[in-house]
């Protein structure tokens, strides 16, 4: 049976067996002795508590809660004896014992860590940081931010999320975990030593830049407090951006706002069904879904979090969070690219497919007008409706879509009527596109002399929207004429290769073919028919 102690070391709390801790005790006094003369005595033994205590905790487990006196000497086998390293005023540090350097290195070599250099920092020390983490030169760390940057500004937000997240390395043992080298006596003199050499050089030309030095410091002081300022107002706008710009998202992605074209409580219900009826599968549209929702909110939560530390001025690193949302960001991303060139592959063929509609009345004139609309409104004009996303509806198994188009054109020789339908749309695959076009169910009314077209048209919902649309085409005959009814304005018209042209309708009028021209007798319109072909 062993008697323990309670320790604090390196700011963690260890339970040591009696004859550990006195080892332990005795191997930092003589450390501690070793530095008398050295200025840093009270930081270098801070770094090597701390070192020591990193060790430690690496010796505890669940199964055991004690350090040992093996453990202790496992880290003097590590962190290196103190008599090899006399130190006097670090002047002798080159008569160190070489065989315990290479003892030192051979037993411990530090594990790289994440941390942002602020020494060679331009900025946050984001870019210096990283170049160490993965031994790389610092030049092309900036340049990949560069070119992020430039292709599409993923560069800024990356640079800002992990200059929230990474810490900066402040301690020693930072500095060392930085650059992946061995923590031990060793190195943490020599860390010293070099910062020492460093002042050493700079004093010799401090006089003469002593002026100026005071100079800037008073300009840095009145500078600091401004910037201080700034970035608080900076701060509070991200915080208020970023909460508005996350209510948008989520309206948007989860509500039934009118932001998005087709979504509307009497259209298409939300965002989800809209993308079930463009991607070609169920497991595939919900995958959309749920990187449209994480690459739009990782940003927008990323700004709140930057300007909520900048705000208030709170220090603590999530660093773990930023790297997996970093990650999972630019796989969100890679996943709506591919999706959407997957998107484009099943529309990439289109094609029409023509039916002629039988016509055999003899009269001079053809009646033109479009039926009651049951489905979406009958007062809706197609010119007051902002790019079809009004006129879609989905019911059961069937999608409603309102926009069929009329097209007049005049026929090049003196005979009937001809009207003939187009359907048309796009597929995979010329045969996919086909098969699509021939399930649009558009069903015209033709009795005698007069055309009645209905107003929208259906698709089956598994075909998905693949741009299907039917097109009627009347030929007018020279000598001839139509008449177009009062709901005409409900479909799109097209005369003479114009779309609507005439004060927005053409309800209740009367064209006609006459030599080259395409005449309206009511609104004396008069259009070209060269225009045409």
């Amino acid at each position: 049976m062993n008697k323990t102690i309670s320790i604090n070391i390196g700011g963690f709390v260890f339970n040591i067996e009696e004859n550990a801790y006195q080892k332990l005790y005795h191997y930092l006094s003589t450390i501690k002795k070793n530095f008398t003369e050295v200025e840093e005595r009270e930081e270098i033994m801070g770094d090597i508590e701390a070192r020591i205590a990193e060790i430690f905790q690496t010796k505890l487990s669940a199964g055991k809660e004690v350090i040992t006196e093996k453990d202790v000497e496992n880290v003097i086998d590590i962190m290196g004896k103190p008599e090899d390293y006399v130190s006097d005023e670090f002047a002798n540090s080159d008569a160190k014992s070489s065989t315990q350097k290479e003892k030192s290195a051979e037993q411990t070599t530090s594990t790289r860590r994440l941390f942002r250099d602020s020494e060679n920092a331009m900025l946050g020390g984001v870019c210096s940081g990283l170049s160490h983490y993965f031994n790389i030169d610092i030049a092309i760390v900036r340049t990949l931010f560069i070119v992020f940057t430039i292709l599409g500004g993923s560069g800024i937000l990356i640079y800002i999320i992990l200059l929230v997240a990474v810490p900066e390395a402040k301690t020693t043992n930072d500095k060392l975990h930085m650059r992946g080298q061995s923590i031990n006596l060793e190195s943490i003199k020599e860390h010293f030593t070099k910062i020492k050499d460093d002042i050493k050089s700079n004093t010799k030309n401090s006089k003469i830049k002593n002026a100026f030095n005071q100079t800037i410091d008073k300009g840095v002081q009145v500078g600091s407090t401004f910037v201080r300022a700034f970035s608080k107002i900076i701060g509070l706008a991200f915080v208020i951006g970023g909460i508005f710009a996350l209510v948008l998202a989520v309206t948007v992605l989860f509500g039934n706002s009118g932001l998005l074209p087709m979504v509307a409580s009497e259209n298409i219900e939300d965002l989800p069904t809209l993308l079930s009826l463009l991607y070609p599968g169920e497991t595939q549209s919900t995958l959309v879904f749920f990187s449209m929702i994480f690459v739009l909110l990782i940003p927008i939560i990323s700004l709140i979090v930057v300007g909520t530390k900048v705000l208030f001025n709170y220090k603590k690193s999530f660093k773990t969070i930023a790297i997996s949302s970093t990650i999972l960001w630019f796989i969100c991303a890679g996943i709506l690219v591919i999706t959407g060139i997957d998107l484009g592959m099943n529309m990439r063929s289109d094609t029409s497919i023509e039916y002629e509609i039988p016509y055999t009345d003899s009269s001079d004139v053809l009646f033109i007008d479009v039926s009651e609309d049951n489905k979406f409104s009958n007062h809706i004009a197609f010119d007051d409706v902002w790019n079809h996303s009004e006129l879609v509806r989905v019911e059961n198994e069937n999608i409603f879509l309102g926009y069929p188009e009329l097209v007049i054109k005049e026929r090049q020789d003196s005979g009937n009527f001809e009207i003939i339908l187009y359907k048309q749309s796009h597929g995979m695959s010329n045969k996919d596109a086909i098969n699509k076009a021939e399930r649009i169910d558009y069903k015209i009314n033709l009795t005698g002399n007069r055309l009645l077209l209905p107003p929208y048209f259906s698709i089956p919902k598994a075909d998905k929207l693949r741009v299907q649309r039917p097109v009627i085409e009347v030929r007018v005959p020279k000598g001839k004429r139509i008449e177009l009814g009062k709901n005409i304005d409900r479909i799109e018209l097209s005369v003479s290769g114009q779309h609507n042209y005439y004060d927005d309708s053409f309800s209740n009028t009367t064209w006609v073919v006459t030599g080259e021209q395409l005449i309206c007798l009511e609104c004396k319109t008069v259009s070209p028919l060269s225009e045409l072909e």
